[in-house]
């Protein structure tokens, strides 16, 4: 019997799931491919009352996996028309999917403008969004005999730095006029809104504050401005300690990591006058150290004793390490990693450093074991640890394994099978959603068989995510894919780049997510600021143009180029200019001597590029093996000394 249903499974899975379907099955899914995308067009397009003639179109094209995107599309032209069990059943059918989710938010709109109130308070679910939130809490308050529980409820809402959609507007108004919006509440909102948040809210805020409390309104704008108010002690008045207390501390942190001098001589006046708390007094500790140990001056010592003890963040320890390997103080590095949690203690980091550190001190053949045992392990410092035993890093690949009856099993599964057409015709984005909606009711061995058919596909972000997410970390392979690596090595060898460093800061950057855009406007597989394109290329480049891959590691390479030629050829500088700028990282240089390289990438002020340049390291390694390169990179980056005039490798 179970092989029965294997090969049933199997069977109902080849024309569709597997990448390796024969021909006719191939020619009838891109058939059903092009009906889709027409019956698509005509449900955007045809007037509502000739929709019920393309009914049974959509009926016979019903095996193809989009067929709900088409139902779920007449559903949303035909809503006003349809009744509330046509509408539950499909959000029955297709519960727990984005399919659903769109549905219920245009119905949920829909009985909203009916003001049909008790089938919205039916039909509402969490998390579609504040404006759902809203009306569904007024709808709840206006019925309630126990409006408390849902005030608490509005409570949170409208605590939030962002504002607010008008359509909590109403909700808000019950809640204000029971009592709710406190003096406390709205202090706490405006500390928020300074912190983070949309700063236009602040007169509204100002003017639901008692007339004695505008002042301190005042107090969190100037200092927003300009950090160094602090110093103005007349500003403060200590009328109401505790809220001006607050102030203080956001503004000693913000200028603790402009102008730590400023910042001791503001917290030295004011730690008489205000009781600051521990943890906040550790907290401006913290910032005042890290920020000289960065700033390089001779003060940094004292700070760090104060900043590093028990209760400290991790960062203060690793910026107390860092600042005793820059003054080549190993017997210092030692203790601070000594005197470090336990759990602290065994984090990769430290063990390299603990090595490196008894080594410096000549301490017989201890440094040889701990450097042996970190060798075997796959990441940045096990491979400086290889390099330290002059032995070559191990990759320890070891492919995921499953089972054909599991990964013929989820093959089939609906969800699966839309995502790998959206995926297909290159609608990624709703692709990804699928995907999202799935992984959130699957169990583990489910995730990571439907990341080994990800894989298959050659939809590589979403298997690098999934071997991430189910804590699958040594099918090397596939985790760091052979993407576009014909394009990578064409384009490499005619810009004189190494591909491996290429793909490498791809796989970093985007995951080989071709339609990848960040927040701050980056594109691409390489994730290419369009201004640096525009500048490197000495054209106008169109947004779109980035997100065709060919292109985007085209102009991802020149990039790579300008930057070697600027930094001749080192790619340590290399990576950390791509990812925070050459000219900032020419500023991090050591202004006098010499400086080991691991050493001066442990001192990288910004913890992102830190992280980022022993990621693509780690990662050019990996590529160059894949491809193969002979490497050398991590016996030259253990040997190599960095200098402000001396960029080259060794």
């Amino acid at each position: 019997m179970q092989a029965l249903r294997l090969v049933l499974l199997i069977t109902l899975l080849n024309w569709f799931a597997s990448p390796y379907a024969v021909a006719e099955d191939g020619k009838l899914r891109e058939q059903q491919r092009e009906q889709f995308l027409s019956l698509e067009k005509q449900l955007n397009t045809l007037p509502v009352s000739k929709l019920p003639a393309i009914h049974k179109d959509i009926e016979d094209l019903a095996n193809y996996p989009l067929v709900p995107y088409l139902k779920l599309r007449l559903a949303e032209r035909t809503l006003g028309s349809l009744s509330d069990t046509t509408v539950n059943e499909f959000l029955a059918r297709y519960a727990g999917t984005p399919l659903a989710t769109h549905l219920r938010k245009r119905w949920l709109d829909l009985l909203s403008d009916q003001q049909r109130k008790a089938a919205f308070i039916e039909a509402y679910q969490p998390g579609l969004g504040t404006i759902y939130t809203c009306r569904y809490l007024h709808y709840q308050l206006q019925q309630s005999d126990n409006p408390d529980y849902w005030f608490e409820q509005v409570d949170t809402l409208w605590l939030s730095g962002q504002s607010r959609p008008d359509e909590c507007d109403p909700v808000f108004k019950q809640w204000q006029q029971a009592g709710h919006m406190t003096t406390d509440r709205v202090l706490g909102r405006i500390e928020k809104v300074v912190r983070g948040g949309d700063r236009n809210l602040l007169g509204y805020l100002q003017r639901r504050l008692p007339a004695s409390h505008h002042y301190l309104v005042d107090l969190w704008r100037q200092t927003r401005r300009s950090s160094s108010t602090v110093l103005k002690y007349s500003l403060f008045p200590r009328k109401y300690p505790e809220q001006e207390k607050a102030v203080l501390y956001y503004g000693l942190i913000r200028l603790a990591w402009q102008a730590p001098a400023k910042a001791i001589k503001a917290f030295q006046y004011w730690q008489g006058k205000i009781a600051f708390s521990e943890a906040q007094i550790r907290q401006i500790y913290r910032a005042i150290a890290i920020s000289l140990v960065i700033e390089g001056d001779d003060n940094a010592s004292e700070w760090l004793a104060k900043a590093n003890v028990p209760d400290a963040e991790e960062d203060v320890r690793h910026w107390h390490l860092a600042y005793m390997l820059r003054q080549n103080d190993w017997q210092q590095a030692l203790q601070v990693i000594q005197t470090a949690p336990a759990e602290e203690q065994r984090q990769d980091a430290f063990r390299y450093w603990r090595a490196r550190g008894l080594s410096e001190l000549s301490a017989e053949q201890v440094p040889q074991q701990l450097y042996g045992e970190l060798a075997k392990e796959r990441h940045y410092y096990g491979f400086l640890a290889s390099a330290r035993l002059q032995q070559p890093p191990e990759l320890a690949d070891q492919p995921l394994e499953m089972s054909d009856y599991t990964l013929a099993r989820m093959s089939t599964v609906p969800a699966v099978q839309r995502a790998y057409e959206l995926f297909k015709l290159g609608r990624y984005v709703e692709a990804r959603r699928e995907w999202y909606y799935l992984n959130r009711r699957l169990t583990n061995e489910e995730k990571r068989a439907v990341t080994l058919l990800a894989s298959d596909w050659g939809w590589h972000d979403q298997a690098i995510i999934g071997f991430a997410q189910t804590g699958y970390f040594n099918d090397v392979r596939r985790r760091f894919p052979m993407a576009f690596a014909e394009e990578f090595q064409q384009q490499a060898s005619q810009h004189e780049v190494d591909p491996a460093l290429a793909m490498a800061i791809a796989r970093r950057e985007s995951s080989f997510m071709v339609d990848a855009v960040s927040p701050a406007g980056a594109r691409g597989l390489m994730q290419l600021m369009p201004g640096t394109v525009n500048y490197i290329s000495k054209q106008r480049v169109g947004y779109s143009t980035l997100l065709q891959p060919e292109q985007n590691l085209e102009f991802g390479i020149q990039y790579l180029k300008y930057l070697n030629d600027k930094l001749n050829h080192n790619p340590v500088l290399v990576s950390a200019s791509y990812n925070a700028g050459w000219q900032r990282v020419m500023e991090w240089l050591p202004t006098s001597g010499e400086q080991s390289l691991d050493v001066w990438i442990e001192n990288i002020p910004y913890r992102e590029t830190r992280h980022y340049v022993k990621a693509v390291m780690a990662y050019r390694y990996i590529y160059q093996v894949q491809l193969g390169q002979p490497s050398h990179l991590f016996d030259t980056l253990s040997r190599m000394k960095l200098s402000a005039d001396s960029l080259t490798l060794p």
